[in-house]
């Protein structure tokens, strides 16, 4: 039998009306107590049960077209509402669920051997209430190994209209930006725990597939894209996920979302200072300050880095909660790195003098997952070392220079068309990092060399660097965020820092994948 759980959150004594309708508030008679609020509890799930039916049901065992035995248990729903929003929705469930099964509604019932084998396709779904608003989520699982996985919609009822996340946010008192933030970083610290604790493994950070990873799991956790749970009155779940190296490569993460503001707890404050460079950190927000000094200063002549004056800078890409933090160098001469220790013993860091060499965007690496278990950082000389639980002490400089080799992305890596504005402009980008450009309607052509940063939620962050062109025309220096569209075949940049080559002074562009021949 079909599982159907209604939570009832902030719902008002109602009958249906006739079409979409709303709940109609009724007041209960004096003295009526406990008896009265029941019946209208009674009569509110009565209303709501009324408001979404099945449009198909299966449950059968059969034998498809490759004569293999398989079970089917699937429910199919559809919002009772007149209406072009209801029937949208109504004919998407039916494409996504249902379209697949309705050639087996008439194939006969099959009694399965006692040693036979039989997968399963389970699909079904769950609706919860906010007065007249619901939360549709569907669950999916097709048999094997491999996890279900859910999708939701939101729809109100009373203006027969559906509704995003962000606006069913928002009828709860809710901030949905800070939300938004408190989803990616609880994803995010989730992703980065099960790497250290024995998921990641060496070949992830060729092709970029760690960073594609990290990627997916801050693009795939946007509120339009989380399913809303209330599973009891009062408690409210955002169901998403993060990418993983087990099954199918994603796992269901829930996180409960409190519906009213605790109390602000002081944040912890974390300070280092050493040499010319000196960090602090603040929950998640963190700031890097460089002063002008002989070191500092000498960048110019050694990377063609011009500090001109004392200077902070944000820190991008930073999610986890942190214990500790240390600034040491990593080479010969001055190149300050910021170390910071999560609460699970995890290490990231911000290579400040590699970030600066494309501008001006400090962007937090990739966690090093191999330095794990930590208690403490310690700066030794010029250095720094991770203290761990056993009391061993691990290296952090090697490290350091083996992460920041990662290849680039490859959903960064190929040739892409700017074609707008009656323009022709091209970038092409390998996965050693060598790049071209033909900018300006194909006037001025650049080669450089592009590294990868890090993550942020706009995409992953390269770091470009040209030459001087054939004309003498000075090289350009700019740090982009790109995330890549597999459907549409388009990478959106997002400019961080510098001059956009393609657009000036366009913060955003999207590109056309060129096709492989």
């Amino acid at each position: 039998m079909k599982h159907k759980r209604l939570a009832a959150a902030v719902l008002a004594v109602a009958v249906v009306l006739a079409g979409c309708g709303s709940a109609s508030d009724g007041a209960a008679p004096a003295g009526s107590g406990a008896a009265a609020q029941s019946a209208a509890d009674t009569a509110v799930q009565t209303a709501q049960n009324d408001r979404i039916t099945e449009q198909f049901t299966l449950e059968k065992t059969i034998r498809d077209d490759y004569n293999i035995t398989q079970k089917l248990t699937i429910h199919v729903p559809q919002l009772v509402c007149d209406g072009p929003d209801a029937a949208y929705l109504n004919d998407e469930l039916a494409a996504m669920y249902a379209a697949d099964f309705r050639q087996y509604e008439d194939s006969p019932e099959i009694e399965p051997q006692q040693d036979e084998w039989c997968p399963e396709t389970y699909i079904n779904w769950d609706a919860y209430w906010y007065g007249d608003c619901v939360s549709l989520v569907m669950f999916r699982y097709d048999g094997g190994s491999d996890p279900g996985y859910s999708r939701g919609w939101c729809f109100d009822f009373a203006t027969g209209q559906q509704v995003s996340m962000a606006e069913m946010l928002q009828r709860m008192g809710l901030d949905p930006d800070a939300v938004q933030q408190q989803m990616l970083r609880e994803a995010m610290q989730t992703f980065d725990r099960d790497m250290a604790q024995g998921g990641y493994y060496e070949g992830l950070r060729s092709g970029g597939n760690l960073a594609s990873m990290r990627m997916n799991t801050l693009e795939n956790n946007q509120l339009d894209d989380l399913c809303l749970l209330l599973p009891e009155q009062n408690r409210l779940v955002l169901r998403g996920g993060c990418s993983s190296t087990a099954g199918w490569g994603w796992r269901q993460l829930d996180v409960e979302i409190p519906l009213q503001a605790a109390d602000p707890q002081p944040q912890t404050v974390l300070t280092d200072t050493y040499s010319s460079a000196s960090v602090q950190l603040e929950g998640t927000q963190g700031t890097i300050t460089l002063r002008r000094t002989p070191e500092t200063a000498a960048w110019a002549a050694d990377y063609g880095i011009r500090l001109e004056q004392d200077r902070t800078y944000p820190i991008l890409g930073i999610y986890n909660e942190y214990i500790d933090l240390c600034i040491g160098e990593l080479g010969a001469s001055f190149h300050p790195v910021v170390y910071l220790l999560t609460k699970d013993g995890v290490v990231e860091y911000v290579d400040v003098l590699h970030c600066l060499m494309f501008g001006s965007a400090l962007v937090c690496q990739d966690p090093i997952y191999i330095a794990n278990q930590g208690v403490a950082l310690e700066r030794s000389g010029r250095e720094v070392n991770l203290r761990r639980e056993d009391g061993s002490v691990l290296e952090l400089a090697p490290l350091t220079a083996e992460w920041n080799a990662q290849e680039i992305p490859s959903e960064a890596v190929g040739a892409f068309n700017d074609m707008s504005d009656d323009q022709f402009d091209w970038m092409d980008v390998e996965s050693s990092g060598s790049v071209q450009m033909g900018v300006q309607d194909n006037s001025v052509f650049y080669q450089g060399y592009a590294d990868y940063l890090g993550v942020v939620p706009e995409g992953m962050v390269l770091g470009v660097s040209t030459n001087e062109t054939a004309d003498g025309m000075p090289g350009i220096t700019f740090v982009a965020a790109m995330k890549y569209d597999l459907y549409n075949e388009t990478l959106t940049l997002t400019m961080l820092d510098g001059q956009n080559p393609f657009a000036e002074g366009k913060t955003q562009l999207q590109l056309i994948r060129c096709p492989d021949y």
